[in-house]
């Protein structure tokens, strides 16, 4: 990820990607290293924590659409 051509936005690794396999309900597994020899748990709202915060790194902002009364 870039904001301008060659310079990365602050706080991304280029061409970083962990894969994510779901666990149990409402945990998932990162797998770190070549083959996935590291493994982290994280619940659900561990994952939902790191995807708000890398947003907001990007400028964007999540929110939940209103509910109908």
């Amino acid at each position: 990820m870039t904001d301008r051509p060659g310079r990365p936005v602050p706080g991304t690794t280029p061409g970083l990607r962990v894969p994510l396999v779901r666990g149990e309900p409402a945990a998932y597994v990162l797998l770190f290293g070549t083959h996935g020899e590291r493994r982290e748990a994280l619940t659900t709202a561990q994952l939902m924590s790191l995807v708000v915060d890398a947003a907001g790194e990007l400028g964007f902002v999540l929110s939940v659409p209103p509910r109908d009364a």
